[in-house]
């Protein structure tokens, strides 16, 4: 049987001082701790991956834009086990913008039950970070961009 796979559009929010806006989440049926994550989430039937990008950025910060540009980053990895999923096959997009307090009010249900925390790391308090953070690792990701230090 092949495996079960989701596919997600991610945005990677940097501001003015390179600080990148995370989400602190529960696992799907709190298979394991909470971890750190880009804002994002699963492509509904119908959407392309830009589409669900920014209609997910919408959703879970509250902040509106109308492209978010060319993907910056591709990865299919295994989940863990116990996940509704075998894999996720996730698309990166990167934003740029002036540091904004991110809103809460357009949550799904889902949302407002996984979320537990939103807030800005800066390059700093990333790499000094023992929280754990999704299996993405976006510190990994962040080290590709260009004008950016490993």
């Amino acid at each position: 049987m092949p495996p079960t796979v989701r596919h997600t559009a991610r945005i990677i929010v940097l501001d003015e001082d390179d600080a990148v806006l995370l989400m602190k989440t529960h696992w799907d049926h709190r298979i394991l701790p909470e971890r750190w994550l880009t804002p994002g989430g699963g492509v509904d039937p119908g959407e392309d991956v830009h589409t669900a990008a920014v209609r997910e950025l919408h959703e879970e910060t509250g902040l509106r834009v109308e492209s978010l540009g060319e993907p910056i980053w591709h990865e299919r990895r295994a989940l863990p086990a116990g996940h509704e999923y075998d894999e996720t096959d996730a698309t990166y997009f990167l934003l740029r913008v002036p540091r904004f307090e991110p809103l809460s009010e357009h949550w799904t249900d889902s949302e407002l039950d996984d979320i537990v925390d939103v807030r800005w790391f800066s390059p700093n308090e990333l790499t000094a970070s023992e929280d754990d953070f999704d299996p993405e690792d976006v510190r990994r990701i962040l080290s590709h961009l260009p004008g950016r230090a490993p």
